[in-house]
């Protein structure tokens, strides 16, 4: 058992493509960044992380980093994940966390815990969701791609959802939140629900596979909620997107929060699996 690392996202994809893809849902987020580099103009700034552990020839179990980000993980050994975990080591590869399939998710923690004398802890539990039929909600309003004028509010909207939403190590500035929400509306992949003629809620959309897209930042700001907002635009964005041509759209939630994982699976969500997101901090004592 050994582990090899491609040199560019393309030949990553040719020799785990097939493993990661038995899977789609799940491995969402790891085949989503890959597919994101693959039609990518030019290569990112930072090279890419592609790794991949290989026993007679085929390839056991994969995981990605664009750094500085986590490192992502799918269905692994144990013994799979102690030599990704030593190769890793080795190289002296760096990275704040990681997330994956519950299980290996939380194994991994562990082993690089012991071999880096790091502190591992859980920075969240997650529920992965699917949908390929779309129940849509009774609501006011209508929903409409956001505008260049609107940078602004998803930059504020976009980091308040990540504030409510993520890990305190992960939470930025509003001014690190403007590029992506400038990219994001260039690319059209930021939605927002209008009522009375004001956004009222956003959801954003990426990181498309073969089959499927992701649904993310979901947002309605306190004042507006339990109005059936997000239930609207979280509905609206999933039937849009099937009706693009995908055959599913995927969904991240927090397990702590029972409101979202409700809204979710009222508008036609389905369980898929779950996740964990591990987080590596100061030294062990």
């Amino acid at each position: 058992m050994m582990v090899v690392r491609d040199t560019n996202p393309v030949q990553f994809l040719e020799q785990a493509g097939s493993l990661l893809y038995q899977d789609e849902p799940t491995n969402s987020l790891l085949l989503g960044l890959c597919e994101n580099m693959v039609s990518m103009p030019e290569p990112p700034k930072d090279a890419p992380v592609l790794l991949r552990v290989v026993e007679n020839g085929r390839t056991l179990t994969a995981a990605l980093q664009t750094p500085p980000m986590n490192l992502v993980i799918t269905y692994a050994t144990e013994n799979a994940l102690q030599v990704l975990a030593a190769n890793l080591i080795q190289s002296q590869n760096q990275f704040p966390g990681v997330v994956g399939p519950a299980k290996e998710s939380e194994i991994f923690a562990n082993i690089w815990s012991k071999l880096s004398d790091k502190k591992s802890t859980l920075g969240m539990g997650q529920k992965i969701y699917k949908i390929e039929k779309v129940i849509l909600p009774e609501a006011k309003g209508e929903m409409r791609p956001a505008q260049d004028n609107e940078i602004d509010l998803v930059a504020q909207w976009t980091m308040e959802f990540a504030n409510e939403s993520l890990p305190p190590p992960e939470r930025k500035g509003l001014e690190a939140w403007r590029p992506l929400a400038i990219r994001k509306i260039e690319k059209e992949q930021v939605y927002l629900w209008i009522f009375n003629g004001k956004p009222v809620s956003m959801a954003h959309v990426g990181r498309p596979t073969q089959n499927g897209i992701s649904v993310s930042g979901v947002y309605t700001p306190p004042p507006l909620r339990k109005n059936g907002y997000a239930s609207a635009v979280v509905a609206h964005v999933s039937q849009k997107m099937l009706d693009s041509g995908k055959k599913f759209c995927v969904l991240y939630t927090d397990l702590s929060n029972p409101t979202s994982n409700k809204i979710y699976q009222n508008v036609g969500y389905k369980e898929v699996s779950d996740s964990k997101h591990f987080l590596f901090g100061e030294q062990s004592v």
